[in-house]
């Protein structure tokens, strides 16, 4: 080996250490920062999850995770920014919260069609998906124009 790749080698191996021992530290630490997403279901928000699938919601929403990205708006936090009664209110009626939904049966699924039952499971699902302050998904209070 030529001196300029022993010197790219051995700082290519001082790299890989720094950054293994880096992640040990946060791995093993006692105070690790909560996680971004977080989900607290009860059991008819585990129910309204099977809600969630059976209506192929993730075809167009990401939450927990999974689903498409970009086509509507990711899930996870919802639950930090809105009340399960909000949440219900716009399954209900989703035009009178939202107008010019897609939830009105434009794009996506007509809620009110929906058993009035699997409205309350879906709200429960919904609102289970929260968000910490260090996530994406954290609600942002909106900057005032007097500043």
């Amino acid at each position: 080996m030529k001196l300029g790749e022993k010197i790219m080698f051995g700082f290519a191996v001082i790299v890989v250490i720094a950054a293994v021992g880096k992640g040990y530290r946060q791995f093993t630490a006692e105070d690790r920062p909560p996680p971004k997403n977080y989900y607290e279901f009860d059991e008819t928000g585990l129910q309204g999850h099977l809600v969630y699938r059976k209506m192929g919601c993730n075809s167009c929403h990401r939450a927990m995770g999974t689903g498409e990205v970009g086509v509507a708006p990711v899930l996870d936090g919802v639950g930090t920014r809105r009340t399960r009664d909000w949440l219900h209110q716009y399954l209900t009626d989703p035009e009178t919260l939202v107008p010019g939904t897609a939830h009105h049966g434009n794009l996506g699924p007509d809620f009110r069609l929906l058993e009035e039952t699997d409205r309350v499971k879906l709200a429960a699902f919904l609102s289970g998906l929260r968000a910490n302050p260090n996530s994406p998904n954290y609600p942002i209070k909106p900057v005032s124009s007097d500043s």
